[in-house]
């Protein structure tokens, strides 16, 4: 099991100072990104499940009566009382489907605390969440947890499935399920343009094409991430594909990512000189 040595500052995007000298167990790095790469598949529609956030401020202090602008009813999706066009339902994925999808992945999976209290615990920070490192074929990775408002035994388990999912999403598991428009509606606690919040499609609606530059916008600085990618694009016949550069100026995905991933690579050695 891995070993904590340093609380992070900030959230991990694949290999930092705070995952130092990965142990590979034996896999290459191409083995590695082989099998690495099954954690990014989508889920099946029936694993996904739905979270309610109120974006409407007014509706949020209504205490459950709704503005002049939207009623409170069941969902038919959350299957919550919520007010109607008022709220978003994320998706996510629950702790079981997340462990059976890395079991799948590697049955010796691990997680670990990055520190422990004196009795040898998971600590938990002054927000009571906790840090923890997920290794998946060799890899490992940061994650962080919360539990909410929840207390006691619940808590325990919240917090350690919060973690594992999170860690789990620096792997690209489950990333497509959140998008940046539902971020910023919840963030802004305004609508969008049409006045009412768009219900999310379901992971399989997609396009194939939008989902994989929805993924490139996601892991943009996850090197790993983009050759995955790339792979999948050149796989399904998008490398050809027309994007706008960060210039402004077309051109084609594959070189996109390409040029990206270079780009991440030469990091490093700048970072040393």
């Amino acid at each position: 099991m891995a070993t904590a040595s340093e609380a992070p500052a900030t959230m991990a995007e694949g290999p930092t100072t705070h995952t130092p000298n990965q142990n590979t167990y034996g896999y290459t790095r191409e083995q590695q990104i082989e099998a690495l790469h099954k954690l990014r598949a989508p889920f099946d529609p029936k694993e996904i499940r739905f979270l309610p956030r109120i974006w409407c401020k007014a509706c949020k202090d209504s205490r459950g009566q709704g503005c002049n602008r939207h009623s409170f009813a069941k969902c038919s999706k959350c299957k919550q009382r919520m007010p109607q066009d008022g709220h978003l339902d994320l998706q996510f994925v629950g702790h079981a489907e997340a462990t059976n999808r890395l079991l799948n992945v590697d049955p010796f999976w691990d997680w670990a605390p990055l520190t422990v209290d004196e009795r040898g615990l998971p600590q938990v920070d002054g927000y009571r969440g906790l840090w923890i490192r997920l290794t998946v074929c060799g890899m490992t990775r940061l994650g962080y947890g919360h539990a909410g408002d929840k207390t006691g035994g619940d808590a325990v388990k919240e917090v350690i499935g919060d973690a594992i999912r999170n860690a789990g999403m620096r792997f690209g598991m489950a990333l497509d399920l959140w998008t940046s428009s539902d971020l910023i509606i919840l963030e802004s606690g305004e609508a969008p343009e049409t006045g009412t919040a768009q219900p999310q499609k379901p992971a399989t609606a997609d396009s194939p094409f939008e989902r994989l530059k929805a993924q490139v916008r996601m892991g943009w600085d996850n090197q790993v991430a983009l050759i995955d990618i790339r792979r999948d694009a050149k796989k399904q016949g998008f490398d050809d594909q027309p994007v706008h550069g960060p210039g402004g100026t077309e051109i084609t995905f594959d070189k996109l990512l390409a040029d990206r991933i270079d780009q991440l690579s030469q990091q490093p050695k700048a970072d040393a000189a």
